[in-house]
């Protein structure tokens, strides 16, 4: 997977569905909410780190083995994230789980 900002600038702006989901714009849109300051992409990963230390993970999975709180990062079709041309990535909390 290949995340693209096409400035190469800072992270300045995301959005959340709920607790459900976080996203990640190079550009502010309608749907994002601008960070204190612009972010390097390290920075926003520890904000997504933080994040994800308090997003609804739901219900554990019932299966034969144990669950661990993981997460998904991504992006969509022509680097986007839904239709937003400025979100670039997204992550998701879920669960990680692993067999006998």
């Amino acid at each position: 997977m290949l995340l693209f900002r096409p400035t190469g600038g800072a992270v300045v702006g995301y959005s959340t569905e709920g607790r459900k989901k976080l996203v990640l714009y190079w550009r502010l849109s309608d749907k994002a909410t601008e960070l204190p300051y612009p972010m390097t992409l390290e920075q926003a990963a520890e904000f997504a780190i933080g994040w994800l230390e308090h997003a609804d993970y739901g219900q554990k999975p019932d299966h034969d083995g144990d669950n661990k709180k993981g997460w998904r990062l991504y992006c969509e079709d022509w680097g986007f994230v839904g239709d937003d041309y400025y979100a670039f990535a997204a992550v998701e909390p879920v669960w990680a789980m692993y067999g006998k």
